[in-house]
Order: structure tokens, then C-alpha cells, then sequence
């Protein structure tokens, strides 16, 4: 959506989404640098007062242990990404209750954070790569390293009833000529924070008529800017705009043949010409929408200058941290839908490596994390939401919350179980978004018309694909 993180990078933000040059300078309290959007914050707090699992560890329950014919004694590394030190306890005790679940079996933890990829590029280089590996889905790694041939094709290994586990979209995000590579691990939402003060009582709007779809946002922000000068937070998701575009503007970007692109169509330019009217009207901040800096867009909403803000939950609580007079003026809503419908896409995958020489024990493992019940577990640390429907069903899901950052958990399950992956596989796709930018931003800012923009992108994109 308009200012989603792909949440492998906060899901720090949301647990990152998940992370500066803001248009307003960070207060004080400002952080200094966060954390990829798709990794889970450092910073963030349990999200009840519960006892943390160090304190009270889930106890073996033999239900868990769905894959048959584990390989006895078998030896498993294990990689996750930006999960140390903050999860270190939950970790270590899941892994605990795995090894005395499937007994025999041994796991080698390490968590990798800023040089991830170079690390597991190397270690497959060298033969030793991890047998378990934390992959960003969002960020589009599973289907990186799948296309090489690299991991495992769980379709063709897990029992069906073990599939069924999890909600359909998210089993088939990242496919791969048609087979799925991950078993799907912890979710991030995202949400709208409301300025009240703004929203409400300058510009005479009612929250709970907040658009439900992203084709409503201008006439809104055009509303809030001529009755309160204030301007829309919104940012194009710049690292992904080939998503952004199919999932807000339902647009077909690659032909079916997958030999030329597509965007440059009139759904394409209707998208595109959505965001240059905004430019043009001045109802949206520049400073914010096409910056890379991901936390340009909360520091502008966290001063007060802004009418509403789509992020993760629980970054609510740096609202708080940085403006605690404007925690108590915010509401929360769902963020709105694009044409496609379709919420988003995935967040984190747990993958298995393809030559592993324990295949059953290693898909045991990254079962096991995202099963319902080690999740369940890990949304009482953080604000992260299960990948399978079960899960929902504790209390912890349906119980009042009591912080307004909390506030998404009761709608969670079915925003989750809306996600699934439409955006075709795209061949050199940090190239193709390069080109993308490079053309969006001169129609947003230079007055190049969105139709010449995008058929001049095609044409160079094009030329990737000879």
C-alpha cells in the first residue's frame, strides 16, 4: 500500500516493518537509525504483561510433532534474520521444545542481521549453507534463491494436512514455476494512524469514514489540505513499485508470455496519474514519497504535522516515545485496499536448503517454528500476527485490548488470511524498479506526462528481458 514497508525490512517495523532526512526535525527522543522493515524491532515491548517465555516456557506437547520419519541424530543449522538479541529467549526455548519433541534431533542457531544475504550467499558458495533459513517473502529472497535452485520444494515434500495448516495465499506467496518453497512465519499488518486533532477536528472528518480504498485518499487529502493546510504522509513503496502498482492499481505488469512489460497500460497510468494529481494539487508532503528513507514519513507524523500515517502497530509506541501528547489524539484503522483487493503480500518464510541431508528433520524444524502454537507465543512478545488460522482461535486474539497499539489484534486474522502473492516473477526486478523510479519521479516532479513516463520504462525495462 501507499507507505508499506515490506515488512523484511521493520517487520522491524514490524518487528519492523519493518526500517534520515526528515521534512521536519526528529525530536529528541527520535531514534537515530532503525532496524530493516521486516525484521522485529529491537525496541519493541511485549505486547501484554504476560509472563515472557523465559519465565514460563510452553511445555512439550507430542501434538506437535506432525512430520514423520525424522532423521535420527540428525544435526541441523538453523539461520534467522535480526532476531538476536531481542528474541534470543523465545528462540532458545522453541528450539528446546523442538529438540525434546523430536528427539535425537540437534539445532545450531545463529542469527545474521545487516550482512544476511552476503553471509548465506557465501555459505552456499562454500557448500556449508544453513539446512533452515529465515527468508524474507516480502522482500522477495524465497524466490531468489529458489529460482537458483538452492531450496528445497516443500509441495512435493510436506503432507497435505500439514499444508492446510496455513491460509492459502500465504502458502503459495513466492512461487516458483508453480511450487512453493517456505513454510510461511510471522505476518505484520498494516494499519493507518489517525491524528485526531487533524483529521477530526481541523479538517471536520470522521475516523470511522476513513477510505476503505486507496482510490479515496485524494479527495480526502485534498479535503484536509484546504481546511487545515496540513498535508498528506504518504510514501510510494520506492524499493517495489512493480508490487505497489499491481496490488493499489490492479495492473498487469508483465505480459502472460513474460517476455515484454506491461505497465505502461491505461490501469498503469491511471495509478500513476492518481500520485501526480496529489503532487500537483499539494495535498501530499514530497519530502516523504519517494523517499528510501523509511522513516521520513513517522518522524513527520510523529511531530503533529500530518493527518494519518499507514505503519505497523507497534510503532505506535514510538509515536508515544516521541510525542506523548499525540498518543493521546490517535486512532487506528484498517489501511485501505487497492483495485486488485488483495491486502499484500506475505511477510517472513522459514525455507529449507534443497541438498540438505536432513530433509525431514530440517522441515520438522521450520514447521515447528511457524506451527500455531510457537506462534501464538511469539505475538505475546511482539506484535506479530500468525500465518495459520488456528492460531486465532487463543484468547490472546480475541481479548480487549487495553493499548491503542494493540488495537489491530482482534482484526488481524482477517487481514492475514487476505494476503497472497499476485506480483508475477520479474526478471532482474531491482533493475526493473530502478527504471520505474527513475520514470515515476519525473512525471510526479518534472511534468513528464504518466503515459510517456511509462511507455519510456517499458521500452528500457524491455531490453533487460532480450
Amino acid at each position: 500500500m501507499h507507505t508499506k514497508r515490506t515488512m523484511a525490512l521493520a517487520l522491524a517495523a514490524i518487528l519492523a516493518v519493518m526500517a534520515c532526512t526528515p521534512a521536519v526535525a526528529p525530536s529528541a527522543s527520535a531514534p537515530a537509525s532503525q532496524p530493516p522493515a521486516s525484521q522485529p524491532p529491537a525496541s519493541t515491548e511485549p505486547s501484554t504483561p504476560a509472563a515472557s517465555p523465559s519465565e514460563a516456557p510452553l511445555a512439550v506437547d507430542p501434538a506437535e510433532a506432525v512430520i514423520p520419519n525424522v532423521e535420527p541424530n540428525a544435526e541441523i543449522g538453523f539461520w534467522t534474520f535480526f532476531l538476536s538479541p531481542t528474541f534470543d529467549g523465545y528462540i532458545a526455548e522453541t528450539i528446546a521444545r523442538f529438540e525434546a519433541t523430536y528427539p535425537g534431533v540437534k539445532v545450531n542457531w545463529e542469527d545474521h542481521q545487516g550482512t544476511f544475504q552476503e553471509d548465506l550467499n557465501n555459505a552456499f558458495s562454500a557448500g556449508n549453507a544453513p539446512d533452515v533459513i529465515n527468508l524474507s517473502v516480502g522482500e522477495g529472497w524465497v524466490a531468489d534463491y529458489a529460482s537458483r535452485g538452492v531450496l528445497l520444494d516443500l509441495d512435493a515434500t510436506v503432507p497435505q494436512e500439514v499444508k492446510d495448516i496455513y491460509f492459502e495465499g500465504l502458502w503459495k506467496s513466492q512461487l516458483v514455476d508453480g511450487k512453493n518453497f517456505q513454510f510461511p512465519w510471522y505476518q505484520g499488518i498494516a494499519v493507518e494512524l489517525i491524528n485526531k486533532r487533524i483529521y477530526e477536528e481541523g479538517a471536520g472528518l470522521a475516523v470511522a469514514d476513513f477510505p476503505k480504498t486507496v482510490d479515496g485518499l485524494p479527495a480526502v487529502c485534498k479535503t484536509i489540505k484546504d481546511k487545515t493546510g496540513s498535508l498528506c504522509d504518504i510514501r510510494l513503496t520506492v524499493n517495489d513499485l512493480l508490487a505497489q502498482m499491481t496490488y493499489e492499481g490492479d495492473v498487469d505488469i508483465l505480459a502472460a508470455d513474460g517476455k515484454s512489460f506491461t505497465f505502461d497500460s491505461p490501469a498503469g497510468v491511471e495509478w500513476l496519474q492518481m500520485y501526480v494529481d496529489m503532487v500537483k494539487e499539494g495535498s501530499v508532503d514530497t519530502a516523504a514519497l519517494t523517499t528510501a528513507e523509511d522513516r521520513v514519513g513517522l518522524l513527520i507524523f510523529s511531530a503533529g504535522q500530518a493527518p494519518f500515517y499507514q505503519t505497523g502497530p507497534n510503532l505506535i509506541r514510538e509515536v508515544k516515545s516521541n510525542n506523548a501528547s499525540l498518543y493521546e489524539d490517535l486512532a487506528v484503522v484498517p489501511a485501505p485496499v487497492g483495485k486488485s483487493g488483495v491486502l499484500g503480500k506475505g511477510s517472513m518464510g522459514i525455507s529449507v536448503k534443497g541438498d540438505t541431508k536432513f530433509p525431514n528433520a530440517s522441515i520438522a524444524l521450520a514447521q515447528f517454528f511457524t506451527n500455531p502454537r510457537s506462534m501464538v507465543d511469539f505475538a505475546k512478545e511482539v506484535a506479530v500476527y500468525p500465518s495459520s488460522a488456528a492460531a486465532y482461535d487463543d484468547p490472546f486474539f480475541s481479548s480487549e485490548p487495553e493499548l491503542i497499539e494493540d488495537s489491530a489484534r482482534p482484526i488481524a486474522k482477517d487481514i492475514v488470511s487476505k494476503y497472497a502473492d499476485i506480483v508475477p516473477t520479474v526478471p532482474k526486478k531491482a533493475d526493473v524498479n530502478a527504471i520505474v523510479l527513475d520514470a515515476i519521479e519525473s512525471a510526479l516532479f518534472n511534468d513528464v506526462p504518466a503515459q510517456q513516463a511509462l511507455t519510456d520504462a517499458v521500452a528500457e525495462a524491455n531490453k533487460l528481458l532480450e
